[in-house]
């Protein structure tokens, strides 16, 4: 009762805090910030005691508080916290490459793979071809193009959509003290996934620029492609090497250190065509598995320098959720989810077959590549502003909506997974944060 009430004071004052300044000023960007950061947190209170995962309400608050509902946050007060959106996809990239242990995960190398090829790439073609033949569903993505720029743009889709959610699947082992073949598998394919995900999505991205654009000049394309990805490694592991170095040597204010590199690449990267979700993903590989400096204090530290943009992040995405347009993609966004699921079961299920995997692996394991959240959403964004006044806006709708729908679903199936493979309570310590995003 006192999270609404709270909230309900916050509402009120951040209605009478709006006829005292304009939304493009300093003021009116710092009011926004706040208003999100509290909304976002009273509001997650609240789901979470309904049994929904946070992250439903941080969502929740900012459809409820956007320009298509309430308004008490404007697009331009949205445009205005970018920054925000930048920073907290840098973020994801460097957790979701400290979370890649090579050792830990040599064992189960072979299966990891196979299921990378069969059941996260095959989504990508499986959930583009569903796109593709949904095109009359969907004027508002396809509309004034040709075949071949509606295949480029279902193939960029059909990628983002097939992202995962380590952060989820981290909180949910953390939160069960879940242990065994089935949680180290969940958690490595699910790194693996999205580290394969990122890496065909900046080329995906660069491609469909080029065939929108009209001109394609397949020299030019290709150097682009090679600059953004082995440029950014390059960048990533100098940072990478920096960071040690300040670990190593400062040691203390780790976390800060860190949240700002991530705001300096996400601010700087784009600028240098550098990408800053593959920059920070090789940078939290190298600090994880390379690097003669403890990084585990830093990670573990992360979570309270980084909670409050994440608080930010995702009501932002929800703030700019058109829900008029979602209602009138529900009939797609049912089919895409479904498509993506039943890609990711026959894939899955067919790579741990053929590489001998455990019969607990062999039956659950497709399911921890279905939860979705930070780098879902982050790739959504990504599309919107590359994209914007083109197919980017129906294309967030419906990436959005498919999120939704799968973060409302999947984490309370697959704590059910792990409480019937009898693999919650076996751990003694926890490694990962608890706080799921």
């Amino acid at each position: 009762m006192i999270p609404l009430m709270l909230l309900l004071a916050v509402g009120g004052l951040m209605q009478a805090a709006r006829s005292f300044t304009a939304d493009t000023s300093i003021a009116g960007t710092e009011l926004a910030f706040g208003y999100l950061l509290l909304s976002a947190y009273f509001t997650a209170k609240i789901f979470n005691r309904l049994g929904f995962p946070k992250l439903t309400g941080y969502l929740f608050s900012g459809v409820i508080s956007g320009p298509f509902v309430l308004g008490l946050v404007t697009k331009d007060m949205g445009h205005s916290l970018d920054v925000v959106k930048d920073t907290a996809t840098a973020i994801i990239a460097l957790e979701a490459g400290s979370e890649l242990k090579l050792a830990k995960i040599k064992p189960v190398m072979k299966t990891l793979r196979a299921m990378t090829v069969f059941a996260v790439i095959g989504a990508m073609f499986a959930i583009g071809g569903t796109l593709f033949l949904m095109r009359p569903l969907l004027p508002g993505i396809f509309n004034g193009f040709d075949t071949t720029q509606s295949l480029a743009i279902c193939g960029a889709i059909g990628v983002a959509l097939s992202a995962q959610s380590p952060a989820v699947v981290m909180a949910l082992l953390a939160e069960m003290r879940a242990e065994g073949p089935l949680s180290s598998v969940v958690l490595a394919s699910v790194v693996v996934a999205d580290l394969t995900v990122i890496t065909v999505f900046s080329i995906a991205l660069a491609l469909t620029g080029a065939v929108i654009g009209g001109n394609i000049d397949v020299v030019e394309t290709a150097l682009h492609v090679g600059w953004e990805l082995i440029g950014s490694m390059v960048f990533g592991l100098l940072i990478g090497a920096l960071m040690g170095q300040f670990l190593k040597t400062v040691k203390k204010g780790a976390s800060l250190f860190g949240l700002l590199i991530c705001v300096v690449v996400a601010e700087i990267g784009a600028r240098m065509s550098l990408d800053p979700l593959i920059v920070l993903l090789t940078t939290g590989i190298w600090l994880r598995n390379w690097s003669r400096a403890d990084s585990s204090e830093l990670f573990r530290n992360f979570e309270s320098a980084q909670l409050p943009v994440f608080l930010v992040f995702f009501a932002l995405a929800g703030a700019k959720l058109d829900i008029y347009t979602l209602w009138a993609y529900l009939l797609p966004v049912g089919i895409i989810a479904v498509v993506r699921a039943g890609s990711f079961y026959v894939g899955a299920k067919f790579a741990t077959k053929i590489t001998g995997a455990e019969e607990v692996v062999q039956k659950y394991a497709w399911f921890g590549l279905v939860p979705q959240a930070g780098l879902a959403l982050a790739l959504a964004l990504v599309l919107r502003t590359t994209f914007a006044g083109s197919f980017g806006d129906g294309a967030a709708v419906i990436l959005l909506g498919v999120v939704g729908f799968n973060e409302s679903v999947a984490p309370p199936i697959l704590r059910r997974i792990l409480i019937k493979t009898g693999e919650a309570g076996k751990k003694q310590g926890v490694d990962f944060a608890a706080g799921g995003h």
